[in-house]
């Protein structure tokens, strides 16, 4: 029989071709992110120096409303996509195993054109319904200020989510890297004509930032050209039917990406009105730094994303022991760049000035987050791919309200430390209770299907 015909000799093929596609898709994310990671670490430099602990931690409070609120602006449709336009690359590829898989999408459910509307409604409305929530929060900041960069965050950068879960899926993370160092020098190029203008109070800047996240936003699209059709079709792809399909299975993917972002920006939100802006500037740098470390390791995640969830299909014990392969790299990353954070912090006032001096500290209470939230997030990825994000859900939530609740008792105590406590507490919580609920899940698996788990699992 011809190779190319056998079965039997094609899939382990496949396979190694899957793996190779795998790497270039690592590859193609890292250096996008390493070139995002150099432009981030310019821009948050001249913007901090730019506007100061004070403007800084009102700034970095906005756009930590717009970070918790976007995944319900724009309903959980970049996760949605991705999940859905890689279960249809299954079925493609292996319509026999496809064929007993659960049903989750018909012929047009994978179309884009849905999550636009979805996204575009639901992000514009959110913006508008937080803007004088916000701006009450925040008393002194002008309520132009406040809605000018929410909108910015909050409207544009969440249709550019749908945009990236759509290139994901489609396994096209070379267009997730031009968006990701589109916006990074955007940002940069934003912060350098504010400082060559001289433009250094938040109401400019807002001007500034508000410009330059609507001119990436549409070059990124075009550049990609993911949207060109979609756009053209816009209207005959809108269906209501499909619309209220789409809202409610986006929704647990939406509250599960919330409560990621709980975890890294409700203490960003909270710290202006309970503490300081002051305090709240030194927080959000130290927690920026916290987010350029995790650059790589988000980067090998996003780019087994897709494959997770194939796996996912097929239960959650071969999700499981794809995502084990991934375990050694995230644990050892997180735990070398906690030390290397950790001992580096020494230097921050040398770089953002003698005015951020005690971000270094902030940073040495918080540098565990990196792998804290590494593993977290690959245990959701693992089961989301399951098709087990509803209990998935459920336990972030749980796990957002006491972020909340502590938050909300221990700021006022203790400032940044309160914060810092609270971030630490609630994602060890969230990370004992997911182990939990996939070790519960696998042995149930493992008492119906009579089958043996992955070496070194309980």
């Amino acid at each position: 029989m011809d190779r190319r015909t056998d079965p039997v000799l094609q899939k382990p093929e496949e396979d190694r071709a899957g793996q190779r596609r795998r790497l270039q898709q690592a590859a193609w994310l890292m250096v996008g992110n390493g070139l995002r990671l150099g432009l981030s670490g310019a821009y948050f430099i001249l913007l901090a120096r730019l506007l100061g602990p004070e403007s800084f931690g009102v700034f970095s409070a906005i756009l930590a409303c717009s970070n918790l609120a976007a995944p319900f602006g724009y309903f959980g449709q970049s996760e949605l996509l991705i999940q859905r336009l890689s279960h249809r690359a299954v079925a493609v590829a292996y319509p026999d195993s496809a064929a007993d898989a659960p049903r989750t999408l018909n012929s047009g459910a994978v179309a884009v054109g849905p999550s636009l509307w979805l996204a575009s409604l639901g992000c514009g409305v959110t913006s508008l319904l937080l803007w004088p929530l916000l701006s009450v929060w925040l008393a002194g900041t002008p309520a132009l200020v406040v809605g000018l960069l929410l909108s910015a965050d909050l409207f544009f950068i969440g249709l550019q989510e749908v945009q990236k879960g759509q290139l994901i899926g489609q396994e096209r993370t070379g267009g997730v890297a031009l968006i990701d160092t589109g916006m990074a020098l955007g940002r940069v190029s934003a912060v350098l004509v504010a400082v060559a203008l001289g433009w250094g109070s938040l109401a400019q800047w807002s001007v500034v930032y508000g410009l330059m996240v609507l001119a990436v936003l549409l070059l990124t699209a075009w550049g990609t050209g993911c949207w060109a059709q979609e756009t053209a079709n816009l209207p005959g792809a809108l269906s209501w039917r499909e619309l209220r399909e789409r809202l409610t299975a986006g929704w647990d993917f939406a509250v599960g990406l919330a409560a990621v972002k709980t975890f890294t920006d409700l203490d960003k939100l909270l710290l202006p009105r309970l503490a300081s802006a002051a305090a709240a500037g030194l927080y959000s740098a130290a927690y920026r730094l916290i987010n350029f470390s995790q650059t790589p390791m988000i980067a090998l995640l996003t780019s087994h994303f897709a494959e997770i969830c194939r796996q996912g299909q097929k239960g959650l014990r071969h999700a499981w022991r794809y995502a084990w392969q991934l375990f050694p790299w995230v644990l050892g990353y997180g735990s070398l760049a906690t030390l290397g954070l950790a001992l580096g912090s020494y230097g921050i006032p040398w770089v953002l000035g003698s005015a951020y001096q005690e971000t270094a500290l902030i940073l040495r209470w918080l540098s565990p987050v990196i792998l804290l939230e590494g593993i977290h997030l690959l245990l959701s990825h693992m089961l989301t791919g399951a098709g087990l994000q509803k209990p998935r859900s459920r336990l972030q939530l749980l796990a957002l309200g006491l972020n909340g609740v502590l938050n909300g008792v221990w700021i006022p105590m203790w400032g940044w430390r309160g914060a810092a406590l609270a971030t630490l507490l609630s994602e060890v919580a969230l990370l004992l209770a997911l182990l939990l609920l996939i070790r519960r899940q696998l042995s149930r698996q493992r008492l119906s299907a009579q089958e043996s788990g992955p070496r070194g699992f309980w």
